[in-house]
């Protein structure tokens, strides 16, 4: 295996935590001040255009013509990552046992990723990050961002993996030939090894390369 993809968000720390709920509430804030509308429906559109479009922010710009590079830089940049994580060395330890390459797979930005990694304490497991600003605003599931991560790699995707937590950000890597680990409870795609928690990834990473 040439080299490991991994998602950022709710795939290096648990889903649900204050981190991403802290991004989420600064979305809505920002859909709220554009728009007008109400807290709850402005919180409402949040997630319907997540749903649609794979970001919030490529939403926004479809329907309200609203530049994603605000949005990021109010929503997300802004947040500070250390006031919600910290570091993490059961994740350094299951990152430290992974072979190939790691690079962080995200649709959130590139100083977003950088000040994560660092509060986590692993942004030395990783060899790169492939952000929303690389995949030029097309975000996952886009089959655009991945194509441009496999020719940065310049790696044939059957020797490329993705660890995602995002069943339907699954479906695209499949269809190119990339292998996947899915993390988390839910229902993976047909033929995804699903694990619970990442400490597992790297066993189901080197199940994968056999």
């Amino acid at each position: 295996m040439l080299a490991v993809l991994i998602d950022l968000d709710e795939t290096l720390y648990e889903p649900g935590g204050a981190l991403i709920r802290s991004v989420d509430t600064r979305i809505t804030a920002y859909i709220a001040i554009q728009t007008g509308l109400p807290w709850e429906r402005a919180d409402e559109l949040r997630r319907e255009l997540w749903r649609g479009f794979g970001t919030t922010a490529r939403g926004l710009s479809f329907h309200y013509d609203l530049d994603e590079g605000d949005l990021y830089r109010f929503a997300v940049d802004s947040v500070d990552p250390t006031v919600h994580v910290e570091p993490d060395p059961a994740l350094d330890e299951a990152l430290s046992r992974i072979a190939a390459p790691c690079y962080v797979f995200t649709n959130a930005t590139l100083r977003y990723a950088e000040r994560v990694l660092h509060a986590l304490g692993v942004r030395h497991r990783f060899s790169g990050i492939f952000s929303i600003e690389f995949a030029r605003y097309h975000p996952k599931p886009a089959p655009l961002f991945y194509r441009r991560v496999l020719d940065a790699l310049r790696a044939p995707p059957e020797q490329v993996a993705l660890v995602e937590d995002n069943a339907r950000n699954i479906a695209p890597a499949l269809a190119m030939g990339i292998r996947c680990v899915y993390v988390g409870k839910g229902s993976p795609p047909p033929g995804v090894v699903r694990v619970d928690g990442f400490e597992a990834v790297p066993e189901a990473l080197a199940a994968l390369g056999r």
